[in-house]
C-alpha cells in the first residue's frame, strides 16, 4: 500500500495539502465574519457565537503551523535535513496522521454542511498528508 501512496509526486501532495489547509481556514474566516452560521462547524456543539469564534482562532493558528509543516516537510521549500531531523519530521507526520483519520470520523458525526462538504475536504487533505509522511528522509 506504501508503494501506491508513493506513486504521486511530493510535492503535488504539499500543494494539495497546503490548498485543503487554506480552505478550512477560510472557512472559519467565513464563520467568524457572520458569513457562514456558528452552527454549520464543530458539529453544531458551539454554545453561542463568541465560543465559535475562538475555537475558529484556534484552529486557524494550528492549521498555520501544520501548513509550515507541510511546506518543509514536502520539499516545496528545499531544506536539507541530516539523518536525525528526517527521522523526527517524519515520525512527527506518521503520529499525526492518526489525528488527521478522527477527524474523518467527527466529520461524517458533525452537521450537514461537515458530512457533504468538509469530510470530502478532510478525506482529500488526508491522502495527501499520508503522502507527505510516508516520504523516506533517510
Amino acid at each position: 500500500m506504501l508503494e501506491w501512496i508513493r506513486k504521486s509526486s511530493l510535492k503535488t501532495a504539499g500543494f494539495i495539502s497546503v490548498a485543503i489547509g487554506l480552505l478550512t481556514i477560510l472557512v472559519h474566516v467565513l464563520v467568524i465574519t457572520g458569513v457562514l452560521p456558528y452552527l454549520w462547524i464543530n458539529g453544531g456543539r458551539s454554545e453561542s457565537f463568541e465560543a465559535a469564534k475562538q475555537t475558529s482562532f484556534s484552529s486557524i493558528i494550528i492549521i498555520l503551523v501544520s501548513i509550515v509543516i507541510t511546506i518543509i516537510a514536502s520539499q516545496i521549500i528545499p531544506i536539507k535535513f541530516n539523518k536525525f531531523w528526517g527521522i523526527v519530521i517524519s515520525v512527527f507526520l506518521i503520529v499525526t496522521l492518526p489525528l488527521s483519520f478522527f477527524g474523518i470520523i467527527e466529520q461524517f458525526l458533525g452537521t450537514m454542511f461537515e458530512k457533504c462538504v468538509m469530510s470530502i475536504v478532510t478525506i482529500v487533505g488526508f491522502i495527501a498528508d499520508a503522502r507527505i509522511a510516508f516520504e523516506k528522509r533517510w
